[in-house]
């Protein structure tokens, strides 16, 4: 799943619907796991998780692999198959979905070894603390952004309104400077590129339209 298409979306949504599959995948999230195992911790029945992991399958983010046992013939592990970050925004005005994907040096603030004492537990819990801190704002940020995005987008349409658009004029602009166009752009450089192109096209049919005096 490179790049998450709005079938892949539905599928995903699809999947994360059901309570038992995002416990799975929080699981599966520490380190690969066998159906038996999943169905001990879970205290749901095995045919029912494989149901589970078969969906988890289909939907792109888990896949399988055989593993050795200690205790008898090979079993098979399922582990997780993509990293992604997947955010809604619902708001008057603006539907979002986005997908990111974490960065190469995304990791490079964490230490590649650390002691094994308090001293060191202080430490790791404290940058995880300044995460999460930091992940709270980043949320906050993006639902204010997301509502002033949704309402220059609406005073974009009172305009094209009180200037009697014709639709097919205004489905135009509409398609133009919907959000989720770009939103699935894979990096920051493509999105920028993409809105910078946008506005100019939006601008060049607004300037049409007043140039021309109707």
């Amino acid at each position: 799943m490179e790049r998450l298409s709005a079938t892949d979306l539905d599928k995903v949504f699809k999947a994360l619907g059901h309570v038992t599959r995002r416990r799975i995948l929080q699981l599966l999230a520490q380190s690969p796991r066998y159906p038996y195992e999943l169905s001990k911790i879970l205290d749901v029945n095995r045919r029912v998780i494989l149901k589970h992991l078969e969906a988890l399958e289909e939907a792109g983010l888990v896949e399988r692999e055989v593993g050795s046992s200690e205790l008898g013939p090979d079993r098979t592990y399922y582990r997780l198959s993509v990293s992604f970050g997947l955010s809604t925004t619902i708001l008057p005005n603006s539907f979002l979905v986005r997908v990111t994907r974490p960065s190469r040096t995304s990791t490079q603030d964490i230490p590649a070894k650390v002691r094994a004492d308090v001293q060191a537990i202080k430490t790791l819990l404290s940058k995880l603390d300044e995460v999460n801190r930091k992940l709270e704002k980043l949320d906050s940020e993006r639902v204010q952004l997301a509502q002033i995005r949704g309402q220059v987008i609406q005073q974009i349409e009172e305009i094209m309104e009180k200037c009697s658009w014709d639709e097919s004029s205004r489905a135009r602009v509409r398609s133009l400077i919907d959000p989720s166009r770009v939103e699935m752009e894979p990096t920051v450089h493509r999105t920028v590129e993409a809105w910078n192109s946008v506005m100019r096209e939006v601008l060049r049919l607004f300037e049409e339209f007043f140039d021309s005096g109707i």
